[in-house]
């Protein structure tokens, strides 16, 4: 898609009330942020960006504000969405690298936000494309929600860290990186889940918690979306056995360095490294 939108940092009164109609697309109307809080959010240390299309329409938005904890001063990017139309576009991108470039201007070099681990969007976009690292897995962190986006499954989530200063970044965000991987460069990691397909979904078939290599993958499902509207059962068997998986080997020192993904064979992977990175 053509990139035709603006990045601006809103500032009217009328805009902020606007966005409470878009955020319905995203979360329904139960879970929406008000217009008064997206206020606060800008003018108290915060950062609530939009992106326009050409007709002042908006199609993203990111909100977020910068917090302290156990000594460390980071940003919390708290939602970043784009209409779906948007979704084959790099806008979710843009808008992350226009928060990087403010914050940076503003000498705070970490960010963080959290996905849902079954969203292989959100992970190729936060790990593949911008660098981030995977780094604690915090089982049904809201409770049950409502959203559209988020009914049927418990509230699962993975926390990203964004070092928005760090020569890995930086090689990220400067070089063409190729959207597919070739199946022969993932024959050289071990596979934490045996996956088969059945009728029109794959579900795994085994799980493995006693690898202790360097590096592994873990496949995630690419119509997890689908799924749930189709078969619930099958999503919700994902959940469960990924988290048991996620859960087990990301306090033992690995992290998740890498996400792939392969058309093709319609295949998303998630790469686990060991990692000597403190905790914070």
């Amino acid at each position: 898609m053509e990139q035709n939108f603006k990045i601006v940092r809103v500032t009217e009164r009328e805009s902020f009330k606007q966005l409470e109609a878009f955020q319905t697309i995203f979360l329904g109307r139960g879970d929406i942020i008000p217009y008064h809080v997206l206020i606060a959010f800008q003018e108290m240390g915060g950062l609530v960006l939009v992106a326009y299309d050409q007709n002042n329409r908006p199609v993203g938005l990111l909100c977020g504000y910068n917090s302290f904890k156990n000594g460390e001063l980071f940003h919390y990017i708290h939602f970043c969405g784009v209409l779906p139309e948007y979704s084959d576009s790099e806008l979710s991108t843009e808008l992350r690298i226009a928060v990087r470039k403010h914050l940076l201007d503003e000498n705070i070099n970490q960010a963080v936000w959290l996905i849902d681990p079954l969203n292989p969007f959100e992970a190729y976009t936060s790990i593949h494309k911008l660098g981030g690292i995977g780094r604690e897995y915090m089982r049904n962190f809201y409770g049950l929600m409502r959203g559209p986006q988020n009914r049927g499954l418990e509230s699962d989530r993975l926390l990203i860290r964004w070092k928005l200063d760090s020569k890995e970044v930086e090689e990220k965000l400067s070089r063409k990186l190729k959207d597919e991987v070739d199946n022969v460069y993932l024959v050289n990691f071990e596979k934490s889940n045996v996956i088969v397909r059945d009728g029109p979904f794959k579900r795994i078939l085994d799980y493995k918690l006693n690898l202790n290599v360097e590096r592994f993958c873990l496949e995630i499902p690419t119509d997890i979306e689908s799924m749930k509207k189709k078969d619930l059962s099958i999503a919700i068997e994902w959940r469960e056995m990924t988290r048991r998986i996620f859960e087990h080997y990301l306090p033992r020192g690995y992290v998740i360095a890498e996400v792939l993904k392969d058309s093709r064979s319609d295949s998303c992977y998630y790469i686990f490294e060991k990692k000597n990175i403190p905790r914070s």
